[in-house]
């Protein structure tokens, strides 16, 4: 039954969404019947929308989106309504519903701020990196225009309560891996304004830092991170990289530890030192991983296997080198 009801109100969201009807009165009402007919639509769209969010509140997301779409068959051109479904279909994973619904919203106002918001973050996850970084670009420039900045390409204006936050990360994250790291930077400081103690803005600019191979300031606010949230398992791995790179082992592996098995620990530790060229490090780590868990990933093994056939032609050249007795 609960399956019938969930498929139900999954098909009128997109009928409603993408036929939706407009109800008038007949020429012939006289003016005291429009005046009491519009004044019933009012009252019943305002208990619709009054159910709708007592609904979502109590996290019952089918239900409030159904009294959503009620409202929007009142007004098909409710930008906030549209925006409202999408967001509830994306917690109950209705991706390809929520992005109909924030695509309607756009095609009633293109530039609808939240509705662009999501449809950039939703193109990042699906690593179209091009249509992300159009989408949050605009999204960006509006909110500062929204706040009368007049020269968006080199300065922020603060952020208030209707910046799409979010957006603002994602869109840093993606100037960080066009290596725009300056113009990345601004905009972490910008967001650490409006969330004072946030960890995931802390982890990325730390990030963003260790980009630019910083890793004593990049540290420093993964350490930041860690104080805000000391659970924030990015802001731990990568801290523990940090450590992997300046030889302090033991430290790492009791970050890494925090977030996963001994044995992955070790052969993540290896992995990294591997790819760093430092092979006889990387063998101890590898060798250490199969020791916790000799049944453990076959690529544990593989990746010893690797590394020692990096040594051994290492051993070969340096072999090579030597001048003849």
């Amino acid at each position: 039954m609960k399956n019938f009801i969930k498929k139900y109100l999954v098909n009128i969201s997109m009928f409603l969404l993408f036929s939706l009807a407009a109800s008038g009165c007949t020429s012939t009402s006289s003016q005291s019947d429009l005046h009491a007919k519009s004044k019933n639509v009012i009252q019943s769209k305002a208990e619709l929308m009054t159910i709708a969010k007592n609904e979502e509140n109590n996290n019952q997301f089918e239900k409030a989106i159904f009294n959503y779409i009620q409202v929007l068959e009142m007004d098909g051109k409710d930008t906030e309504i549209l925006y409202k479904i999408g967001s509830l279909q994306n917690k109950l994973h209705n991706t390809d519903l929520a992005i109909r619904a924030f695509n309607k919203a756009l095609e009633v106002d293109p530039d609808y701020i939240p509705a662009l918001a999501q449809m950039g973050i939703y193109y990042l996850e699906r690593k179209n990196m091009d249509k992300a970084r159009s989408f949050l670009k605009r999204t960006v420039m509006l909110d500062q225009q929204r706040l009368h900045n007049t020269n968006v390409s080199t300065s922020f204006i603060e952020l208030d309560q209707q910046s799409p936050l979010l957006a603002y990360n994602v869109y840093a994250v993606i100037n960080d891996l066009d290596s725009r790291h300056e113009y990345a930077q601004k905009i972490f400081y910008l967001l650490l304004k409006t969330q004072k103690n946030s960890a995931l803005v802390y982890t990325n600019l730390g990030y963003s830092f260790y980009l630019i191979n910083n890793y004593t300031v990049a540290k420093n606010y993964y350490k930041k991170a860690l104080d805000a949230d000391s659970n924030f398992e990015r802001a731990k791995l990568n801290l523990g990289l940090i450590y992997v790179r300046n030889g302090q082992y033991n430290k790492a592996v009791q970050l890494f530890k925090q977030v996963m098995t001994h044995a992955e620990a070790y052969n993540d530790i290896g992995y990294f030192l591997m790819l760093d060229g430092r092979y006889k490090e990387a063998e101890y780590f590898f060798q250490t991983a199969i020791e916790y868990s000799p049944s453990y990933f076959e690529k544990g093994n593989i990746n010893l296997e690797n590394v020692q056939i990096y040594l051994s032609a290492e051993n070969t050249y340096d072999t090579a080198l030597q001048p003849p007795l």
